[in-house]
C-alpha cells in the first residue's frame, strides 16, 4: 500500500508539470474521429450500445497512429474501441506496442494494454502485463512489474513509466539491472537511452567482476562504463574496502577516484589508508592517497600510524591483497614503542619490514637511532630488530645526566619486550661513550672506547657487557676529567623536539638539520623511480 501510494504521489507530481500544456493542447486540438481502414467481417448491435464488431485483419487509424488486431468492438458514439488478439499499435516512427487486448479512447487519446504487453522503441523493448499510454503526454506507465531489455542489458522494476519523446525510463521499487559487465540493484533509477545515462537514488548496489559499489545517489554512463556515487559510498572486494564522500569509478581504465574523508582498508594485512583524495588503479595494483594522508597498521593490539605527503599502496592483483606501502615527503610515524621520521618509508607487508630512507630518525623507547638507511623488523606487533646502515648512531639519555652513545658504520640492534638487549657495531671503527653507574645511581665514570667492532649486551635499558674487537682503545674517565666537548661523539645531534608524541602529532611538520653524509642511500633512487613511474602524470608534475 505504501509503495502504491508513493507511486501515485510521484506520478501526480510528474503529471502536474504537464497539466497546463495538456489543457492548452486539448483546447487547441480538435477532436478527431477514429477511422476504420480495413476488416474482413463486420456486425452491428444496437442492443449492446451502438457497437460495431469488426473481425479479421482489422486496421484502424487515429491521427498519426495506426492500430491492428484480429477483432475489435468499435463504439462510434464514444469514439473509442476495444481490440483483441494480436493487438499492434504504431505510435510513431520508432514506438510500437503489442498486446492481447487494448482499450482506446479517441477523445482523450489514452490507451490501456492488457496481457503480454510489449512496447518497442528502436532497440529498446519493455514487457509487462498491463500498460497505459497517453498519446498527449507521450507517456507509458506500468503499475505492476515490467522487464525492459536494451542491447545486453535487462532492467526490472515493480512500477515505472517511459517518456518516448525524451527516450527516458523511470524505474521504481526493487529495480534490478543485469548485463554481462555488471548487476545493479536500487530503489529508483532513471535511464535516458538517448544519451545512455542512468541516474539512481536510494540505496544502490553495483556488482562487477572486480568489486562491489554501494551508495545512495549517483549516475552511470553506460557506454563509458563509468560510475559516480556520493553520500558516503562504499566500494569493496574480498580483501579491500573503501569509503568516502564521493567516488568516481572508470571500469575501462580500472580507476577509482575517491574524494573527502577517504578510508581504504586492506583486511588481509590489516592496513588502513586515509586521505582526502585517493586513487585506486586496479590494473596496476596501485593505490595512492594525498591531502592529509596517513596509514594505520592495526595487526595486533598496538597500531602503527604513518603520515606522508603522499602514500602509495601496492597490491597483488591476483590475490587482491596489499604488498607494500610507500610514504613520501615529510614522513612521520607513531607507535607506542616506536616513532620515526624520514623522507621516504617503505613498509613490506608480507615480511613486516619497514625501510626508512633519506635522513631517517628512529626513536625506540629512550633511544634515538640515525643512519643513512634504517630497516626495522616487526614481529607480532613488536620490534624484533633494527638495522642502521651507514653513519649509524644510537643516543640515549642517561638516567641522571649526559648521553650514552654508540657510533659505527653499521649497527644491528636486537629487541626484547620493546627494549634493546643486544647491539652489534660493525665497520672500520666502532665508538661508544657510556655513563657507568652503581645500582644506587652513583656515577662510576664515563667510559670512552674505540675498536673495529663491538658487541654490547643490555639489561634493564643499561649496558651490562661491552665486548670490543681489534684496535681496542678504552678509557674510563672521572666526570671532572672529561671536558664537556669530549662527552659527545662526532656528529652528535639530539632530535627530541622532532619526535612524534602521539598519533595526532604525526601531522606536525618540523625540519631538522641532519649531519652531512658522503654515503648515498642505497635503495631510495630505485623506489623513487618506481613511484614516479606509477604516479599519474598530473600529480607527478605537481610534485616535481
Amino acid at each position: 500500500m505504501k509503495a502504491k501510494g508513493l507511486f501515485i504521489i510521484s506520478m501526480l507530481l510528474f503529471l502536474s508539470q504537464f497539466v497546463i500544456a495538456q489543457e492548452q493542447d486539448t483546447i487547441q486540438r480538435k477532436k478527431t474521429r477514429i477511422n476504420i481502414l480495413h476488416y474482413d467481417v463486420a456486425t452491428y448491435s444496437k442492443s449492446m450500445g451502438d457497437v460495431q464488431r469488426l473481425i479479421g485483419h482489422v486496421k484502424m487509424r487515429h491521427d498519426s497512429a495506426y492500430f491492428f488486431c484480429d477483432s475489435a468492438y468499435y463504439y462510434q458514439k464514444n469514439n473509442s474501441f476495444d481490440a483483441y488478439q494480436n493487438v499492434h499499435i504504431i505510435v510513431n516512427d520508432s514506438v510500437e506496442v503489442f498486446s492481447d487486448m487494448l482499450n482506446y479512447d479517441g477523445d482523450t487519446r489514452f490507451a490501456e494494454f492488457h496481457d503480454n504487453v510489449h512496447l518497442r522503441d528502436d532497440s529498446t523493448n519493455l514487457y509487462t502485463e498491463y500498460l497505459t499510454y497517453d498519446r498527449n503526454l507521450h507517456l507509458a506507465c506500468y503499475p505492476d512489474s515490467a522487464t525492459t531489455i536494451r542491447g545486453d542489458k535487462t532492467l526490472k522494476s515493480h512500477y515505472g513509466y517511459y517518456r518516448d519523446r525524451l527516450k527516458e525510463f523511470s524505474f521504481f521499487e526493487n529495480v534490478e539491472v543485469y548485463s554481462p559487465k555488471y548487476q545493479m540493484y536500487t530503489d529508483t533509477l532513471y535511464y535516458n537511452t538517448g544519451i545512455e545515462k542512468m541516474w539512481f537514488q536510494g540505496p544502490t548496489t553495483i556488482i562487477n567482476e572486480e568489486n562491489v559499489l554501494e551508495g545512495k545517489h549517483g549516475y552511470y554512463l553506460v557506454n563509458e562504463d563509468y560510475v559516480y556515487l556520493d553520500q558516503r559510498p562504499f566500494m569493496h572486494n574480498e580483501t579491500q574496502l573503501m569509503w568516502s564522500d564521493s567516488i568516481f569509478y572508470d571500469r575501462n581504465r580500472g580507476l577509482a577516484q575517491a574524494y573527502s574523508q577517504v578510508d581504504m582498508i586492506d583486511t588481509s594485512y590489516k592496513v588502513v589508508m586515509r586521505g582526502d583524495y585517493v586513487e585506486m588503479w586496479e590494473n596496476r595494483g596501485l593505490s595512492f592517497a594525498t591531502d592529509s594522508a596517513y596509514a594505520i597498521s592495526y595487526d595486533g593490539g598496538d597500531s602503527l600510524y604513518i603520515h606522508g605527503d603522499t602514500l602509495f599502496m601496492y597490491f597483488d592483483k591476483k590475490k587482491e591483497e596489499a604488498k607494500k606501502l610507500i610514504a613520501r615527503r615529510h614522513v612521520r610515524f607513531f607507535k607506542s614503542d616506536l616513532q620515526g621520521k624520514c623522507d621516504t618509508l617503505t613498509y613490506l607487508m608480507e615480511d613486516s619490514i619497514i625501510r626508512m630512507r633519506v635522513a631517517p630518525i628512529l626513536w625506540a623507547e629512550d633511544s634515538q637511532m640515525t643512519g643513512t638507511d634504517i630497516d626495522i623488523k616487526i614481529k607480532e606487533s613488536s620490534v624484533e630488530w633494527v638495522m642502521q646502515k651507514g653513519n649509524a648512531f644510537i643516543i640515549s639519555q642517561d638516567t641522571i645526566e649526559g648521553f650514552n652513545q654508540i657510533k659505527g658504520k653499521d649497527i644491528t640492534s636486537l629487541f626484547k619486550d620493546g627494549d634493546i638487549h643486544h647491539v652489534n657495531v660493525d665497520g672500520d671503527q666502532a665508538e661508544t661513550i657510556y655513563w657507568i653507574r652503581e645500582d644506587d645511581g652513583g656515577l662510576i665514570g664515563i667510559d670512552v672506547s674505540k675498536s673495529e667492532t663491538m658487541v654490547i649486551e643490555m639489561e634493564d635499558q643499561s649496558v651490562s657487557i661491552i665486548k670490543s674487537f681489534n684496535g681496542i682503545d678504552e678509557t674510563m674517565y672521572p666526570k671532572e676529567d672529561l671536558q664537556e666537548s669530549s662527552r659527545y661523539l662526532p656528529g652528535f645531534k639530539w632530535y627530541d623536539e622532532a619526535r612524534p608524541r602521539d598519533k595526532d602529532d604525526i601531522f606536525r611538520r618540523i625540519e631538522v638539520e641532519m649531519p652531512k653524509v658522503e654515503v648515498a642511500p642505497t635503495e631510495t633512487p630505485k623506489e623513487t623511480e618506481e613511484v614516479q613511474e606509477e604516479m599519474p602524470r598530473r600529480h607527478r608534475k605537481k610534485r616535481e
